[in-house]
């Protein structure tokens, strides 16, 4: 695939929900529908990577902690959501298209964002056991800052990154 052929841009949920939802799974249909409000008063935004103009990709992020997105209370949360820091809440391309540079340019652009918007530091979790994860983060400066279980998902350790922008 010719990186080309792909264009990273904002999402435009009339075009892009239902192709996006083609290819998530359940959490992550929830999380598209729950951010609608937050991206309406500027708490988030939200890029997809679109090839010939279909989603085949998408970056959340969030500005600002905000009640209605369905997360259990949690002071980190709250703390990677407030001031100078934004959090990463999911990066995902569809199995077809992964590991040809699509994560990198989400995360790219979604550094300039957060950048252009006034935050200095960008967090995010992922699977203690998910190393392709781990690398591609790591291969785009973002530091381990700590691993954890957290609250909302006791069972599972998940590792915490923090990119200073």
């Amino acid at each position: 695939m010719d990186g080309d052929s792909v264009a990273i841009r904002p999402i435009d949920f009339v075009r892009d929900e239902q192709p996006l939802k083609a290819f998530l799974g359940e959490r992550d249909k929830m999380r598209l529908s729950h951010a609608e409000a937050a991206l309406r008063d500027g708490d988030c935004f939200i890029f997809v990577a679109a090839e010939r103009g279909v989603p085949v990709g998408w970056a959340i992020v969030h500005l600002r902690y905000r009640e209605d997105q369905d997360w259990d209370p949690d002071e980190n949360g709250r703390r990677y959501q407030s001031g100078d820091n934004a959090y990463l809440e999911n990066i995902e391309v569809t199995p077809r298209l992964r590991s040809r540079g699509l994560g990198q340019q989400l995360i790219r652009a979604v550094e300039d964002e957060a950048r252009r918007r006034g935050k200095r530091h960008l967090w995010l979790h992922t699977s203690e056991n998910n190393v392709k994860a781990h690398q591609l983060f790591e291969r785009q400066g973002w530091q381990h800052e700590t691993s954890m279980y957290p609250s909302w998902k006791p069972d599972t350790r998940m590792r915490i990154y923090k990119k200073t922008l």
